[in-house]
Order: structure tokens, then sequence, then C-alpha cells
């Protein structure tokens, strides 16, 4: 029998995927080809650094997601806990970072509405709650101001 086809779900899995390693590497690439050398290496360690901190914070800290998820080892363990969202952590420091770069309205609404779509997508697809999301949006400020910093 053929499962019904849930076009809105396809397009929240293809805009959640706007916060993925996938699409942030390209993003670094990107920026490289471009040779903004001093951009690429902040937003090298500010995607270093979100990922770090989840996975230092999920090590300490199980949380089931919304749709809890099974696992059997550490890795597994480390995806299946949803405290604090990678995604919106992503989402929320290259909101900042490509704002703080680029110091236009237009171009910070745009990262902006771009951050809180993917946001939303987490929610919709069961993957995190407001809480995990608060979580990454706080990672994702610490972050962008540890980047300037340095």
């Amino acid at each position: 029998m053929l499962k019904k086809i849930n076009i809105k779900e396809y397009h929240f899995r293809d805009i959640t995927s706007l916060g993925s390693f996938f699409i942030t590497s390209l993003i670094l690439l990107l920026v490289l080809v471009l040779q903004e050398y001093n951009l690429f290496y902040r937003l090298l360690f500010g995607l270093i650094f979100t990922l770090v901190g989840v996975v230092a914070i999920r090590t300490f800290y199980f949380k089931n997601r919304p749709k809890k998820e099974n696992y059997k080892n550490y890795i597994g363990k480390l995806e299946a806990s949803s405290f604090p969202s990678l995604h919106t952590a992503r989402m929320i420091f290259l909101a900042l970072i490509f704002s703080f770069h680029f110091k236009q309205i237009q171009m910070t609404l745009f990262f902006i509405f771009i951050a809180l779509i993917t946001m939303y997508s987490r929610i919709h697809l069961k993957k995190h709650d407001w809480v995990d999301l608060t979580g990454g949006v706080v990672l994702g400020i610490i972050t962008f101001y540890l980047t300037t910093i340095f």
C-alpha cells in the first residue's frame, strides 16, 4: 500500500536543513572561495564552538525530544537528546555574524527570518520544544560574542 505524501512535512524538512552541518559547511566553503578570510575563521570557530558546546551539554544533561528517539550508544544518545538545539544555535550565530558583517538592515531582517523559520521547523517536526530553542538561542548569542572578542 502506498503511503500518502505530506507535502508540508517535506517543506519543513527542507527548511530545517538550513541549520544542518552540510549547509553550514557549504557556507564556510563559499566564504573561503570569496577570500573573506577573517569571516571564514570567525565562522569556523563559531561553528566548531556551537558543536562542542552542544555535545558537552548533551553529554551531561539528557532531555528527550518531543518525539522520543531510542538509542543504544553514546552517539545515539547525543542525537536523541534535544537540549540545546544545535540547528538553532547555528542559525542564530549565522544570523548575528552575517548581520554584523554586512551591516544592512535588509540583510539583517533576511537572516533573522531564516533563523526564525528554521527554529519553527524544529518544533513542527517535533525535534525540539521552546526550552530547547531557547538554549540554542543563548548558545548562538554566546558564540557570536566570543567570535567578536577574538
